[in-house]
């Protein structure tokens, strides 16, 4: 029977030939932990533990799965963001840090703010609008995602973290859709921004597996979703509310003119920790 350390120490090896040394052990240290709980340390203190045949089974099953480029994530079925583990399979985008940096973003220009009424535009697995529910005091909070499949997921994280959202199925590109919407407050989106044009550069971990309706746009229309967003906006944000987005670091001026133009004003593009442009803010008054 193999021993805990040999088994992990193959795994490792074998995911080396397609992922860094580093991000290797990383991988095979999540999916022993993900799959029976077993820490690094428990593999250091008992090295000679004997698996049994069920749980390397169990394993291995998942070492095929990352030795074919499926994403950790979904491979496990979870994921972490903002401190909420969070549910998610190939229906949703998997959490990126570069959303947790627009979260705290909203979240420390409104942490003083109670009762906001708050609206998450194209919610995926719900991660930004759970981690705002946690953050922020006694929020209202709605989400809309035109997925079924999608608002499923995201409605099983509100209840796995117990924050309470009402989810819609809504398809932002239809403006009739827009009318049943309250008035927000605070207004959120990380819409798809990835032109078709860009997947050349993209890894196969992302295009073989992640939800392409939430990536990408064509190159004719790169904006396609911030116009919508900002029409929506327009309509249902309260004078001193605040609108924010996610955007592609190659657009930011695009789409801060396309908000400029649509009436909005104090307008901000923020880089992410890598320097790039990764977020804008904007609103009608100061």
């Amino acid at each position: 029977m193999e021993q805990l350390k040999e088994l992990r120490d193959r795994m490792i090896r074998e995911v080396n030939r397609i992922y860094p040394e580093k991000e290797s052990i990383n991988l095979v240290n999540w999916l022993f932990f993900s799959v029976a709980g077993i820490e690094k340390k428990d593999i250091s203190f008992d090295p000679g533990r004997p698996v049994d045949e069920r749980l390397r089974t169990e394993l291995l099953e998942k070492l095929d799965e990352l030795m074919a480029y499926k994403p950790i994530q979904y491979v496990t079925g979870e994921a972490y963001f903002y401190g909420l583990e969070l549910e998610v399979n190939p229906s949703v985008l998997i959490p990126r840090p570069e959303t947790e940096e627009l979260v705290k973003w909203v979240a420390d220009d409104f942490k003083l703010k109670p009762g906001l009424n708050v609206l998450d535009i194209g919610t995926g697995s719900g991660c930004i609008v759970l981690a705002l529910g946690s953050l922020l005091t006694d929020p209202r909070l709605t989400a809309v995602d035109i997925s079924r499949e999608a608002l499923s997921v995201a409605g099983r994280n509100a209840l796995k973290t117990g924050i309470q959202v009402d989810f819609r199925q809504t398809d932002i590109l239809d403006q009739d859709g827009w009318n049943d919407l309250a008035n927000f407050d605070l207004i959120v989106s990380n819409p798809p921004y990835v032109r078709e044009s860009e997947k050349s550069r993209m890894k196969a971990n992302v295009l073989d597996y992640e939800p392409p309706g939430a990536l990408f746009v064509p190159d004719g229309d790169p904006l396609l979703f911030y116009r919508a967003v900002a029409g929506i906006s327009k309509l249902k944000l309260t004078h001193s509310g605040r609108v924010y987005c996610e955007i592609n670091e190659e657009l930011g001026e695009e789409v801060a003119r396309l908000f400029r133009d649509e009436g909005f004003s104090f307008i901000t593009v923020k880089k992410d920790m890598q320097g790039k442009d990764r977020m804008i803010r904007c609103g009608f008054m100061q």
